[in-house]
């Protein structure tokens, strides 16, 4: 990120400085240890230069395979194309800049899609061993759809149980399951908008207006007959409905409590929970970092959390030990995509000259309501 040199807030002898100190931070190579230009920030620089080059040189080999363009395995050895494994490779593509396809290539994408739409509900849909709901299926699709431009070949169509929101929403756990039911009632949220003919205005009034009932105001985060200091299961599930806050321009309430509690939830080591250390991490840096945008409150505990989780990630997520194994599991494109996620967000929040890629990264929730 270059600084303008007719800012009013920098000398010419401040900017000339910057200049040298970012040009020789470029002239390291990937993984260096890095010194900070004079303007950045106190913390660590996190380069993830290297995770990206592994990303486009290693890894994207490893689960693409041979026939038309878009045809994807969910993990590395696997030999069959699956929905995740295309859906999660555009979503990686899209934020690391390198979603650029020709005509063709685009074609055979869309077609590589439609193959798991189901002709009688328009739904998409895993074909074998399900890891998720339909609902989220079809979101998660839908949404990786989007990113090229494109939409199913058969219709969408939603059955009567979801024309009232709130009947269907009320169906839900939100008392004990809210982080997994969240994939149905965020499921259809994002489907409704990525469904111009499906999502009416009414339709998401009436959504926005039952969502509501169920943020906590004791913890800002959602659920019922929770401890008041939150849990981890509100932090997975109110995720799922805030990136749809985010994508209509509409602020959850209790910004405050909700901040607090994520910050008295974060462990010492940076992440959301002892076992799932990747998507719950995105989680709550994500419903942090968007909620001080409307609600300027603990800016600088925020920063601090940010950097807490970047620390050990650097080891964790983007180390080369830590690729042995992170991403070569049942769901490992789907945790790469977290990864990038992770890094996409903390670049937009931390900046370019403290979260370090060549080319900027761009998180997709900012294009589209699902992930």
């Amino acid at each position: 990120m270059k600084t303008r040199p007719n800012s009013p807030q920098l000398t010419r002898a401040d900017f000339l400085r910057g200049i040298t100190a970012a040009a020789a931070l470029a002239a390291l190579p990937a993984g260096a240890a890095r010194a900070q230009p004079a303007t950045a920030p106190a913390g660590k620089i996190y380069d993830l230069r290297d995770f990206v080059k592994w990303i486009t040189e290693e890894f994207e080999p490893s689960v693409r395979l041979p026939g038309p363009a878009g045809s994807y395995a969910r993990s590395p050895g696997q030999t069959s194309v699956e929905l995740y494994g295309i859906s999660d490779m555009a979503c990686i593509l899209h934020t690391i800049g390198r979603l650029k396809l020709t005509d063709k290539e685009r074609a055979e994408w869309a077609d590589n899609f439609n193959s798991f739409q189901h002709a009688d509900t328009g739904m998409l849909v895993e074909k074998a061993a399900p890891t998720h709901d339909p609902l989220h299926n079809t979101a998660f699709a839908l949404a990786a759809m989007q990113l090229l431009d494109m939409r199913p070949k058969l219709p969408v169509t939603m059955g009567p149980q979801y024309s009232d929101p709130a009947a269907f929403l009320k169906t839900l756990n939100w008392k004990t399951a809210v982080y997994g039911e969240s994939h149905k009632g965020a499921g259809i949220g994002a489907i409704y908008a990525l469904t111009p003919e499906l999502g009416t205005l009414d339709w998401f009034k009436a959504y926005f207006a039952a969502t509501e009932t169920y943020v906590d105001p004791k913890n800002g985060l959602m659920g019922q007959e929770k401890p008041a200091t939150g849990d981890f299961d509100q932090v997975g599930g109110t995720f799922h409905y805030f990136f749809l806050y985010n994508h209509f321009n509409k602020r959850m309430p209790f910004p405050e409590r909700r901040i607090d509690t994520l910050l008295g939830l974060q462990l010492p080591d940076g992440n959301w929970d002892k076992t799932n250390k990747t998507w719950l991490t995105l989680d709550g840096l994500y419903l942090m970092s968007r909620t001080l945008r409307y609600a300027p409150y603990r800016n600088a505990d925020v920063i601090a959390a940010f950097r807490r989780t970047m620390d050990q990630l650097m080891t964790d997520m983007y180390s080369p030990e830590a690729r042995k194994t992170a991403y070569s599991g049942r769901l490992g494109v789907h945790s790469v995509t977290c990864a990038i996620s992770i890094a996409a967000e903390a670049q937009q929040f931390l900046g370019a000259q403290e979260v370090v890629t060549d080319w900027p990264l761009k998180l997709v929730l900012d294009r589209r309501p699902f992930i």
